[in-house]
């Protein structure tokens, strides 16, 4: 369910979206908590939800020969619900930063408890050249934002690269991994990098933060090897970069650190 008002200017509380959600059988872990790229995904939807209410979906961008595309994306989660539980979920735009719009995200148990908190940073492409586009100072996409509301504050981080692994994960892009760009969608490759792990981490740990950059799209048939360095005892993230086998440059980069659960 969608609550919100639409006026024809905007204002703050009008900047803020409010999706109510509930949890199914087929977003629960192993472990009986909600996997975490389901919890992501869900999070991601209401960006899109939001956009396309205003007027700056994937419709209305790509009638202007322009599209979005996730740059970089910044997860802590706080908690995690459970089969069947209610959750609300809040997002607001941010406004510019350089040549990214930002966005936070705020997900609470129907007690209020705060679940996760989360930033990402987005950018509009040239739908012919696939290079990013400066919008003019004239766009409505420049009043669009929530002024000093933070769930993080920061801009998510520029990642490091993989110049020796600790090991290796080589995937292929199939079907089920592309979506209407015809590129791997941003949530399978955080699958990708849960799937790095057994499921005896699962059984007693749940991703605490999760940061992930993405770099070039990846496309049906395509390999990646997924390199990882794994956690030290001056870091607690685990590393990891996409190679496409194609070009040896870097589809993704990430990091990844868990947390024991009750």
């Amino acid at each position: 369910m969608i609550i919100i008002s639409i006026l024809m200017k905007y204002t703050q509380s009008d900047l803020i979206l409010r999706l109510e959600k509930r949890i199914p059988a087929y977003y629960v872990s192993l472990n009986g908590q909600t996997k975490f790229y389901t919890l992501a995904s869900i999070l991601l939807e209401s960006a899109t939800a939001h956009a396309a209410l205003f007027g700056f979906g994937y419709h209305d961008m790509i009638r202007d020969k322009v599209y979005w595309v996730l740059s970089r994306f910044h997860v802590i989660m706080h908690s995690y619900p459970l089969m069947d539980e209610p959750v609300m979920v809040e997002t607001w735009p941010k406004g510019p930063n350089k040549l990214f719009f930002m966005r936070d995200y705020r997900m609470f148990s129907v007690d209020n408890r705060l679940l996760a908190s989360a930033t990402t940073a987005w950018l509009i492409l040239d739908g012919n050249t696939s290079r990013p586009k400066k919008i003019d100072a004239s766009s409505d996409l420049h009043d669009f934002h929530f002024e000093n509301l933070h769930a993080i504050e920061p801009l998510p981080d520029k990642l490091p690269g993989i110049p020796e692994p600790d090991r290796r994960r080589p995937v292929t892009a199939l079907y089920s991994d592309l979506d209407i760009n015809k590129h791997v969608n941003a949530i399978k490759y955080i699958e990708w990098i849960q799937d790095c792990y057994g499921e005896k981490i699962y059984r007693s740990k749940n991703v605490k933060e999760f940061q992930i950059n993405y770099q070039l799209e990846t496309r049906f048939g395509e390999e990646v090897d997924i390199c990882i360095r794994n956690r030290t005892p001056d870091d607690p993230f685990d590393y990891f970069e996409g190679i496409r086998a194609v070009d040896q440059n870097p589809a993704f980069r990430a990091r990844i650190n868990f947390e024991e659960f009750n």
